[in-house]
């Protein structure tokens, strides 16, 4: 079983913020049409290109990046890229 944890924004597509997958492998590209798939009707798609995905607390860009192989028992992070700004800058 391979534990899925939903981090930040990523957790508002789903129902809930750990999701269990049943496979014993799987590589990261896969987990990510996986949890695609899996978007409830009605809720925020879900946004595979500004994730960071951690395996075991390990960045997968530091692995194999979305060929990274998954395995039973491993913890996958699904971390989304927080970015932004505005126009108004505030004046200390």
């Amino acid at each position: 079983m391979i534990t899925i944890k939903l981090l930040g924004g990523a957790k508002r597509s789903f129902s809930s913020d750990v999701i269990l997958i049943e496979k014993n492998s799987m590589s990261v590209s896969d987990m990510l049409v996986f949890l695609q798939n899996l978007t409830l009707q009605n809720m925020p798609a879900f946004d595979t290109k500004n994730v960071l995905v951690a395996v075991n607390g390990l960045d997968s860009s530091a692995l194999q990046g979305t060929e990274t192989p998954l395995k039973d028992g491993d913890v996958v992070s699904i971390i989304p890229v927080v970015h932004g700004g505005g126009k108004n800058k505030r004046k200390l």
